[in-house]
């Protein structure tokens, strides 16, 4: 009884932590976007909509029925009226709120779990100012309003029992078509990782995942004896010379990473690594860059 109450007054003592931070993170993530948007032309983007966009020449393979006629009357050339992309379109994302994405090298880097909640709040505000539709993983909500963000923040700052280290698919399915944009370490074995991806390869439309390391999980920049450990496994291991298996352990996270990036592409989804000590607004420009200027059903496949 002892253990089940303290249980619930960790459960209890974490929830009100993360709603404190949920306006910080929200900040962030604002501050992430303005700098993406800073100059940009809107969120919009060719497509077979009905708003219209922009005039360009009429280029081999349009149809003839997009040229407009008036403009192509003033010039010697010929336009076609360019419409916005209006089609309905759901992102889904699932940020990882394992126990190893709380690590954090240095105090002047985010935790790792601090770093994939901005992006994920950025980039769900990019989504629904570009007219697109977004869900949290797990949640019945969709919308493009503020509150489907409000509710996409809630789900990765409260929803504390959702530990996983990857998602899976047990009561919850992906909407028809969905994309689908997964933001985690990706640290586990590979067989798991490929397991957990084939899941959901075949019900959405594309994909996106964000792997977010730390600096020092990438080049073990320490000296001495070093104690390795995983919270998700409970496991540890000492090491007493850590320089002695620097370069072997780089080469083994640079392979990891590797095949990962190959994952993805063999599910068609795209892949970018984000390092802690990076900014946000880099990470989000090469995110946005291939999901805002590429057409919805062209954006499988891994970069």
């Amino acid at each position: 009884m002892d253990d089940n109450h303290s249980h619930q007054t960790q459960l209890r003592q974490r929830a009100e932590e993360a709603g404190e931070s949920l306006p910080a993170l929200q900040a962030l993530a604002e501050k992430a976007v303005a700098s993406v948007l800073h100059g940009d032309h809107g969120q919009s983007r060719p497509g077979m909509g009905e708003k219209f966009w922009q005039y360009r020449e009429y280029a081999q393979g349009d149809r003839p029925q997009d040229i407009d006629w008036k403009q192509t009357a003033k010039t010697d050339h010929v336009f076609i009226r360019q419409k916005e992309m209006q089609t309905t379109q759901t992102s889904v994302f699932w940020c990882s709120q394992s126990p190893s994405m709380n690590f954090s090298s240095r105090k002047k880097y985010p935790s790792k779990i601090t770093a994939g909640r901005v992006l994920t709040l950025a980039l769900g505000i990019l989504m629904t100012r570009a007219g697109e539709q977004i869900s949290a993983f797990g949640s019945r909500k969709t919308g493009r309003s503020a509150a489907a963000l409000d509710d996409l923040g809630l789900k990765i700052t409260h929803d504390i029992r959702s530990t996983s280290s990857l998602p899976h698919a047990t009561s919850y399915d992906l909407p028809r078509h969905a994309f689908f944009v997964q933001l985690g370490d990706f640290l586990d074995p590979l067989s798991e990782i490929e397991e957990s991806f084939k899941q959901f390869s075949a019900q959405s439309s594309g994909g996106f995942v964000v792997q977010i390391l730390d600096p020092a999980e990438q080049t073990l920049p320490y000296d001495g004896r070093v104690v390795f450990s995983d919270s998700v496994r409970k496991l540890s291991q000492p090491i007493e010379n850590v320089s002695s298996v620097r370069k072997a352990y780089q080469e083994r996270v640079a392979a990891h990473n590797a095949a990962l990036a190959q994952l993805c592409k063999e599910q068609n989804w795209h892949y970018i690594l984000h390092s802690t000590d990076g900014d946000y607004k880099d990470t989000l420009s090469g995110i946005w860059e291939i999901m805002s200027y590429t057409p919805f059903t062209a954006r499988q496949g891994g970069r």
